[in-house]
């Protein structure tokens, strides 16, 4: 009988470093990326730190944290930034080919 463990190589709690998406993007890269798009996002949409942060109940330090990549955001974070910037979640995160 086939183990049904055998077809997966990782389990859900294995350190974000021990899984195949670490080819990909280190976390110091995934939170500069972040940083990078956040403060992009939210120049565009014409808003201050601080009235992102009301908009997204959040506090405006915060929100200096995660530009300067201080925090990383939670995923109920990056959707509530999202929400406020009209953007999906994914964008946030996406690498920017320069």
């Amino acid at each position: 009988m086939l183990n049904n463990f055998s077809l997966f190589q990782y389990v859900e709690n294995t350190p974000w470093s021990n899984t195949p998406q670490m080819r990909f993007l280190s976390s110091m890269q995934i939170r500069e990326t972040f940083a990078a798009n956040l403060k992009k996002y939210r120049k565009a949409k014409g808003l201050s730190q601080e009235e992102l942060a009301h908009q997204a109940d959040l506090d405006r330090t915060y929100i200096s944290s995660l530009e300067r990549c201080v925090y990383a955001a939670s995923i109920d974070v990056v959707g509530r930034i999202a929400d406020v910037l009209e953007i999906k979640p994914s964008d946030l995160l996406r690498e920017r080919k320069e």
